[in-house]
């Protein structure tokens, strides 16, 4: 007989395989328990970067006897009720496996204490063979350690990375859970040196600094957006700050980090045209949705989940983080009637009269020379940011010099005019007035029968993006009419990639970003172009044309149309404060 059952031990250490893949996982189950049972305090403690042990206290509500018993037990959860709990999960466990997988790969000792015990209670499991129940002491909670993890497995411990790849990994995954958890306070020692001490706080900007640091975290602003059930709130970059990877780009469900492509997919497509190829924002984004619309129970480790209406979900992500980018592209920085005045509290040079204040007019003013120096009307400067900027000139028949609120202002003209074209191109395209070229010859593009399908019901999403398509045989599409836009070429592939991604976010988001590419191609090649002396009209209608659209503070291809130069940056570089 070639198919035998599987012994307890041998399924115990698959199931592990699949659960603590690295001491990271043992350490991201242990503090998920922990938050779970109500902790506001959570250390951890690991040696040789949880190699040699990896131990987790915390304060919670920790557990009577006969529930210690259990709970080193496969299957066994306090979570699930009945078989409707499954559909609904509101906890970050729920299938009872975390303390037999570790249990089966590691020593593993728990002791844990009720708040009506008189005593804690001790329990140690040993590659997966549970040892008897003793009392001990202990305060209310629960701690656990974890000894030699993978010591009966050394196929797994092989596998295992450099001691300071793993710890990072460890770092990564207390860092996730601080993030989502504010108000907890981690604490987590390597070899007897404190790593991070992250002390609760009320505010999660706080906790952004702690886990950050203040040169990423203060550029980072706050976001909440709400529709019907589904609400997105947290923190974002906005451009041009930017990143070589999606280190920075953190996701949670209902406060559950997740690694979901659909969520990343909307998050980028919300900085579309915003940053440079090949850059990632910084992003913590925490969507909330009711349980029962989210299925967690669709990864061994729950790092992925599967949303019931994933279209709507996309497109709220996409529009939330949008719509929060707009005002800061649209007006950059903290807006004043005149150059705020710096909180600088140092030694500062005595302001001298060498020259009229722009809040303020003598009797007898100084003669001008022209009206290029003067200050627009004050009913002007409240139209808008760029409006009100005063315009100095014009330098490198590049960029445009103005003085700002803030400070000293550099504008590009190409880039900026680039932005204006393609803000323009961009509704008309939006507003369904996509012009559409006939082929003289139709092409035909072949799909299976599952796309098939799935493009009869999109038929209309391709005719609002310029496609005009009609089945031709069984297994077959005619392509009668493409987007004008696009370049000459085989325009099967651009519709087989339309379909695979009608087939993950219901939108073909892919298009898009094809034909604004070829937006962002004829802006680039229809504007104003470097080396072009620019009249005073125009720089002015080109500063009101800025007012106008939205992200006007990069261009279509993701370089900076402003950079600002504040006060208290010039008073430095002329050396004025001390």
């Amino acid at each position: 007989m070639k198919i035998q059952i599987l012994s307890d031990e041998m399924a115990s250490r698959i199931a592990a395989g699949e659960v603590v893949e690295r001491p990271a996982s043992a350490v991201k189950e242990l503090i998920e328990n922990s938050l779970d049972a109500s902790a506001t305090e959570i250390f951890i403690s690991v040696e040789k970067s949880g190699t040699s042990s990896i131990r987790v206290w915390d304060n919670g509500e920790g557990m009577a006897p006969e529930d210690l018993n259990l709970a080193v037990e496969r299957h066994a959860t306090s979570k699930l009720k009945v078989d409707e709990d499954l559909f609904r999960i509101a906890t970050l466990g729920f299938r009872g496996e975390a303390l037999p997988s570790i249990g089966s790969v590691s020593k593993l000792q728990v002791v844990s204490r009720s708040p009506n015990a008189p005593t804690a209670q001790k329990l140690c499991v040993e590659g997966g063979k549970k040892g008897e129940m003793l009392p001990t002491a202990s305060a209310v909670g629960t701690s656990i350690e974890i000894k030699d993890i993978f010591f009966n497995t050394p196929a797994r411990r092989k596998f295992l990375k450099a001691p300071a790849t793993e710890l990072s990994h460890i770092c990564d995954a207390v860092n996730r859970m601080a993030l989502a958890y504010p108000g907890v306070h981690f604490r987590l020692e390597h070899d007897g040196r404190t790593v991070a001490d992250y002390v609760s706080v009320n505010d999660g900007k706080d906790r952004l600094y702690q886990v950050f640091g203040r040169e990423i975290a203060k550029g980072l602003t706050a976001f909440d957006w709400r529709q019907g059930e589904l609400a997105a709130h947290g923190f974002l970059s906005s451009a041009p700050l930017s990143f070589p990877n999606a280190r920075y780009l953190y996701t949670f469900v209902n406060r559950r980090y997740v690694r979901d492509k659909v969520l990343t997919h909307a998050v980028l497509q919300g900085y579309e045209t915003l940053l440079m190829k090949g850059q990632y924002p910084a992003v913590v984004l925490f969507l909330n949705v009711p349980f029962g619309e989210v299925d967690v129970n669709v990864h061994p480790a729950k790092f992925e989940v599967r949303f019931r209406r994933q279209s709507d979900v996309h497109e709220a992500v996409a529009r939330a983080i949008r719509q929060a980018l707009r005002q800061e592209a649209k007006e950059p920085g903290p807006r004043s009637g005149a150059i705020a005045s710096s909180s600088f509290s140092g030694v500062r040079e005595v302001a001298l009269p060498y020259g009229l204040s722009a809040r303020t007019a003598p009797d007898n003013p100084a003669p001008t020379y022209g009206n290029v120096f003067t200050l627009p009307p004050r009913a002007a400067a409240q139209e808008g940011f760029y409006s009100s900027m005063r315009v100095l000139g014009q330098i490198l028949g590049c960029y445009l010099v103005c003085a700002s609120s803030q400070g000293l202002a550099l504008i590009d003209q190409h880039a900026a005019h680039e932005r204006v074209a393609f803000e323009k191109l961009r509704r008309q395209m939006d507003a369904g007035k996509v012009a559409m070229q006939n082929l003289l010859i139709p092409q035909t593009v072949r799909l299976s029968a599952g796309e098939m399908m799935l493009l009869e019901q999109k038929l209309d999403i391709l005719w609002r993006f310029g496609f005009d398509l009609e089945p031709f045989g069984p297994d077959a599409y005619a392509i009668h009419s493409v987007p004008a836009l696009l370049p000459e070429g085989d325009y099967s592939q651009v519709v087989r990639q339309m379909v695979a991604d009608l087939a993950e976010v219901d939108t073909s988001s892919k298009l898009r970003e094809h034909l604004e590419d070829r937006l962002a191609t004829i802006a680039c090649h229809s504007v104003i172009r470097a080396n072009r002396m620019l009249e005073m009209d125009e720089m002015r209608a080109l500063l009101s044309d800025l007012d106008q659209i939205d992200f006007a503070t990069q261009c279509p291809h993701g370089r900076p149309v402003l950079i600002e130069i504040s006060r208290d940056e010039l008073e430095r570089m002329f050396k004025r404060v001390v």
